[in-house]
């Protein structure tokens, strides 16, 4: 009985220290996957881009809005680049010129001066990354009063 006792400790102690020093196998030929998912020069819009004046900053937004939130409307004074995780999400620059974005799209912001609003529609929550590339200080939405 003490032999087996022993035996087992043995085996209950190796295979952890066994499966713990193992080397997991890297493969050196392993390539990433890169997609590009916005390269504009322009937004959805057709907005033209251009970049404010001063010290550069860049913000990155998750904005998860319940659904029927609608945005107040409002601008961006910097370029911005977005990706829809979850949801759907229905801008509006004008009632003829509007874009509904579900989940997997990304997009260019508008830009400038062109006041817009974005409503969550759909059955979930819309949950949306933004990156702007602005200006220390600066304000990434600025609303219309």
């Amino acid at each position: 009985m003490r032999r087996f006792l022993l035996i087992a400790l043995t085996i209950g102690l190796a295979i952890p220290i066994i499966g713990c020093s193992s080397k997991k196998q890297v493969s050196k030929s392993a390539k990433p996957v890169i997609e590009t998912l916005v390269s504009a020069t322009e937004s959805w819009n057709g907005d033209s881009y251009s970049y404010p004046e001063g010290q550069a900053q860049m913000t990155l937004l998750r904005i998860t809005a319940p659904v029927g939130f609608r945005t107040p409307v409002h601008t961006h004074p910097q370029p911005g680049v977005a990706y829809v995780v979850e949801g759907k999400l229905d801008c509006v620059v004008t009632a003829t010129n509007t874009k509904v974005f579900s989940a997997g799209d990304s997009f260019a912001t508008t830009s400038g001066d062109t006041p817009h609003y974005c409503e969550s529609i759909g059955s979930e929550p819309a949950v949306v990354f933004i990156a702007y590339a602005g200006v220390e200080g600066q304000q990434v939405t600025v609303p219309i009063k």
